[in-house]
């Protein structure tokens, strides 16, 4: 086994509830997972929370942090950090990360292209292997780790996408302004503004903006927060609607944001979406992309309809393969 389930604990334990620091994360970036994963636990039925403990191997139990209130409980935040594992390097499925496909193709299928393997065989392969209560506990616990983090890959839209510019890693931009108020770096490229600078500018500055923020918070709580707001505007008739749904729609949803002329990412050129109007494919030098304030207004808000969807979703997948007795979110 490449890395074992205590490695996971010892993080986790070591940061004090998230002061520390891990290994960046491709997708979303850490933050975006954290909330994935945190808002999936808050809507999982207790006997899918029991079992996480069962197969995490830690104990339930909050804590009190002066300062910070009421801090999660210990297999919460082992699950919320198990999210990030799969961006360990040598990841063990580096092409579960994303869905490739040519630059004709307007239409996701159910399936990876023939021959490769994509985050849709990742989720099947991890949710099969977490309901299966005869494997071992630690093919479970990775499964478990996995399946959180594919869930939010599958939501972050140019993780469905193009493979010869990286999924707008391959896109240079000119950003005007900053991500809202944050002191994280600006990103130098497409992908990285919706990993996090369109969270950033949208959902974790609500969280600032709030009156009872504390600055002096670990960067990591902001997290906490967000979800609070997207717990407290939970809509049930929309998460039965999302969560009524399969993973190739997931991607297809996605990928229609991808494909949106303004996204940005690519321009449509009779039946392909080229990598600019001049050429197909990338090309070197980069093309640079300016991104204003207005793109950012226009986009944060499906950026974080994203991130709703996929923790519903996530938490919909959990308690199918933990809880025998669930039938839908209530």
């Amino acid at each position: 086994m490449r890395r074992a389930i205590m490695s996971v604990m010892t993080v986790v334990l070591a940061t004090g509830f998230g002061i520390g620091a891990a290994p960046p994360a491709k997708a979303w970036g850490k933050f975006g997972h954290l909330t994935i994963c945190d808002l999936a636990y808050r809507n999982l039925t207790d006997t899918s929370q029991a079992a996480i403990g069962e197969i995490l191997q830690s104990r339930s139990g909050g804590i009190t942090v002066r300062g910070r209130g009421r801090m999660p409980d210990q297999h919460y935040t082992a699950f919320n950090y198990g999210c990030l594992e799969e961006d360990e390097v040598p990841r063990r499925y580096p092409d579960d990360h994303f869905i490739n496909v040519a630059r004709d193709v307007r239409q996701i299928g159910s399936a990876c292209t023939a021959g490769a393997s994509c985050i849709l065989a990742g989720i099947e392969r991890d949710f099969a292997t977490l309901k299966d209560r005869s494997k071992p506990r630690e093919e479970r616990a990775f499964a478990l780790m996995a399946l959180g983090h594919w869930v939010g890959d599958i939501h972050q839209p140019l993780h469905v996408s193009f493979a010869d510019d990286k999924g707008g890693n391959g896109i240079d931009i000119a950003l005007i302004g900053n991500c809202g108020t944050s002191r994280e770096a600006k990103p130098d490229n497409l992908h990285a503004v919706w990993d996090k600078c369109l969270l950033d500018a949208g959902l974790f500055e609500r969280v600032r903006k709030r009156a009872d923020y504390k600055p002096q918070w670990s960067r990591f709580t902001i997290t906490y927060r967000a979800v609070d707001t997207i717990q407290a505007n939970r809509n049930l008739t929309a998460v039965k609607s999302w969560v009524a749904t399969v993973p190739a729609d997931w991607a297809n949803e996605s990928y229609s944001i991808t494909l949106a002329p303004g996204t940005s990412y690519c321009t449509s050129v009779g039946t392909k979406c080229q990598y600019s109007s001049a050429s197909l494919t990338k090309t070197n030098p980069k093309r640079v992309q300016r991104i204003d304030q207005a793109y950012l207004a226009s986009y944060q808000g499906a950026a974080s309809e994203q991130v709703a969807k996929a923790g519903f979703r996530l938490a919909h997948l959990l308690n199918l393969a933990l809880d025998p007795a669930y039938s839908g979110p209530t």
